[in-house]
């Protein structure tokens, strides 16, 4: 992918998605509503880094190889976010969700030279709900993520390489039937990793993908989900050594719960299982991940958030090389932080967080580890 080309992309189709919910919204809106078109929830965000990488592994969609034991880098970043309501009446709402920002870093302590990594990153979501009678309500939503990254260091210091997706879904969340609510969603995804001539391995990983995921939910503000679903994985460019089937083929199952209760404290708990089976036996993994997460307030108008993701993973069978899809690594991963929080002003808030992950590289049971800090600042301009 051409450097800076899924950013531009992706600015490109958001504006296209703005004009399109735009002109809906005119026609759906009484002349007087126009000005109910809002933003909800805008936040620019400005932070700065550090992190300590440590792994030995040779990525294989890195042109030049080199790799060290360990690796530091220090960066910024300045993101934006937010939805902007283009119709919201009783029964009707129509929003566009935008999220987009540059990271540069600087990588240190690699053998052959420094690396200097730039990373675009974008968003955008269009999505209409109705209520339909007094049962339920549905919804459609169609996006776009697209992603370029320039100068990728090799590993340990991981970074996914560029792409661009295009997903879409459709959902149904019901009412209260006797404490129990009902939920469906049901999405279609198409991803390019658009390979530069230097790294044609990243073709591999294109893929086409749909499933649906099925949940009851019980309680309200200590609310308990149980949920399962399935997958269908594509990948048109990965042989599956079977001559009668040649393109690899997966599936994945997913079921799991999560708890969640709300009051002065927010916790949140999960346990989820993941099956993934596939026509190439190379690919095939479980998994299972343990989930909690708290939010308290604290004195002197702080708050703390703590997560933490332990997972654990196992291949079915156990190949010398397994090239990950990336999005594997990161749906296996395990990952703890804590982050204080505190108001500035009511519509600027500064905070520190300290955090840990640990995940696979592209190569299957190849792992690095990752230490972080990082200081930033929420600035919400509506918040007055």
């Amino acid at each position: 992918m051409r450097r800076g080309g899924a950013f531009r992309t992706s600015l490109r189709v958001a504006a296209c998605y703005a004009r399109w919910a735009a002109m809906l919204a005119a026609l759906l809106l009484p002349h007087q509503a126009a000005g109910q078109v809002r933003w909800s929830d805008l936040v620019f965000t400005m932070g700065v880094s550090a992190q300590r990488y440590t792994g030995n592994f040779s990525a294989v969609t890195v042109a030049v190889v080199d790799s060290t034991d360990q690796a530091t880098a220090a960066g910024g970043e300045i993101g934006v976010r937010g939805t902007l309501v283009l119709l919201e009446r009783e029964r009707q709402r129509l929003t566009l969700e935008l999220d987009g920002g540059v990271r540069q870093a600087a990588a240190l302590g690699f053998r052959l030279r420094d690396y200097a990594p730039r990373e675009w990153v974008g968003s955008s979501s269009l999505e209409f709900q109705q209520t339909l009678g007094s049962w339920a309500t549905g919804s459609v939503r169609g996006g776009v993520d697209t992603r370029s990254v320039r100068d990728r260091p090799p590993m340990p210091l991981f970074m996914q390489p560029g792409y661009a997706t295009v997903n879409g879904a459709v959902g149904l969340l019901t009412r209260s039937f006797q404490g129990v609510a009902f939920d469906l969603v049901a999405d279609i995804e198409s991803a390019d990793y658009r390979a530069l001539k230097f790294v044609p391995q990243l073709d591999l990983l294109d893929r086409r993908a749909a499933g649906f995921e099925l949940g009851a939910a019980l309680g309200e503000s200590s609310m308990i989900r149980f949920f399962g679903g399935v997958r269908w994985s594509e990948y048109e460019h990965q042989g599956s050594f079977d001559p009668d089937d040649p393109f690899r083929r997966d599936r994945t199952v997913r079921a799991g719960l999560r708890w969640r209760h709300v009051g002065e404290l927010i916790v949140l708990v999960g346990l989820e299982g993941t099956l993934n089976r596939s026509n190439s036996n190379r690919p095939e993994y479980d998994a299972l991940s343990v989930s909690a997460e708290l939010s308290a307030p604290l004195p002197g108008q702080l708050t703390l958030s703590v997560l933490a993701l332990l997972t654990t993973k196992s291949y079915v069978n156990e190949p010398n090389f397994a090239l990950l899809v990336p999005g594997e690594e990161a749906d296996n991963a395990s990952i703890a932080y804590a982050e204080l929080v505190r108001s500035i002003r009511s519509n600027l808030d500064g905070g520190v967080r300290l955090g840990w992950t640990r995940a696979e590289t592209d190569i299957g049971n190849a792992y690095y580890q990752r230490f972080g800090l990082s200081v930033f600042l929420n600035y919400r301009p509506n918040d007055r």
